[in-house]
């Protein structure tokens, strides 16, 4: 859809998840370099390089203008007046542009101390001009890339944010992710159908993650949103694994089904005349899977520490607090030696011990 028409509608359900997901990782993720007096970086950058107007048609607030919100919640934190905050919203449209300026100065959301860059740049253009932004080692970066965006995130963009430092991202993947990518070998291997829908964020994923760079350690996740008879998805990426258990933990609380989706991504509950998949598939649900690894990764001896867990529970997409019931129930059966029963992700550095027993 056209991005003019897109906001000349109300924004449907499937919009206003994505919105809110977005929402509920800025606020997990702002307090991160706020709250101390004393802030791990002495400067801190947003980004939404497609805007738009702030609006839709009913009134609706659009990315930008609940970032904005987001932050001016954060005004009373320690380190607030110790962070020189920059908000940077871009957008080709020189209209949307003027539409959003003037929103904003409407609505109030201008936070003191706060610098906004607001302007008609396309893509290209505004990540050229934001790049040595991205590359410093003393600011902190959280960019999201709007799904009129996603054929920008070429593997050099990708690259480009896999490799600055201290920077999470969002970015949206269209219901054309299919066609896109349906035939590069990564997606070949995971998905027997391009029409699939349901489970091509995964496959989009591990097309992304074989464009991280060998040997940097890096965390991506997914997160699927049905709109219409479409899906489509954010893959979310950050080189700290607590930003992307704060990502997981705002997932979950989207989904209580599989922490990677709006809406039923398995299908149990299937009508006549929907896609199927694999009766296997099916029923094999996502925790059950994580379960299962997990259970035999550690009946193995092949996991040491808590960190050793943690990695597992990132790479299903999956919370720590999923790990519990396994590590449970294997200490009471005198399989396993631990301390704790839900990884802490404060210990990734220092992680306590697990001892095979027996």
């Amino acid at each position: 859809m056209p991005a003019e028409s897109f906001f000349d509608r109300p924004f449907d359900e499937g919009t206003l998840t994505k919105l809110r997901v977005l929402e509920l990782y800025a606020r997990e993720w702002l307090p991160v370099f706020l709250s101390a007096e004393k802030p791990p970086r002495p400067r801190l950058h947003l980004f939404d390089f497609f805007a738009g107007p702030g609006r839709d048609s009913v009134g609706q607030l659009g990315s930008p203008m609940r970032l904005l919100s987001q932050l001016k919640d954060y005004q009373k934190l320690a380190g607030w007046r110790n962070v020189a905050t920059t908000v940077h919203l871009f957008d080709g449209s020189a209209k949307r542009i003027r539409e959003l300026d003037e929103n904003v100065s409407q609505a109030r959301l201008r936070p003191p101390g706060v610098t906004l860059d607001v302007r008609a740049l396309d893509f290209d253009a505004a990540f050229r001009e934001t790049a040595a932004i991205l590359s410093d080692p003393q600011a902190a970066k959280l960019v999201f890339i709007d799904q009129f965006g996603v054929d920008h995130v070429t593997p050099d963009v990708f690259r480009a944010l896999v490799g600055a430092p201290t920077c999470d991202f969002l970015f949206f993947l269209s219901s054309s992710t299919p066609y896109r990518f349906r035939d590069h070998p990564a997606i070949k291997q995971k998905i027997a159908r391009p029409d699939d829908y349901y489970h091509v964020h995964r496959a989009a994923l591990d097309y992304y993650r074989k464009l991280v760079p060998a040997g940097e350690k890096y965390f991506l996740a997914p997160f699927s949103i049905k709109k219409g008879s479409n899906i489509y998805g954010l893959i979310v990426g950050s080189a700290h694994p607590l930003g992307i258990d704060k990502f997981l933990q705002v997932a979950w609380r989207s989904d209580e089904i599989s922490g990677e989706a709006d809406f039923d991504i398995h299908r149990e509950n299937i009508r006549a005349g929907e896609m199927q998949l694999p009766l296997a598939e099916m029923r094999l649900r996502k925790t059950a899977a994580f379960e299962s690894e997990l259970e035999h990764l550690l009946r193995g001896g092949r996991l040491n520490t808590e960190s050793d867990v943690m990695q597992v529970c990132l790479e299903h997409g999956v919370k720590r607090q999923h790990a519990a019931p396994v590590l449970i129930r294997l200490k009471r059966e005198g399989v396993i030696d631990l301390s704790f029963r839900v990884p802490d992700v404060g210990r990734w550095n220092s992680p306590r011990e697990i001892r095979l027993k027996g």
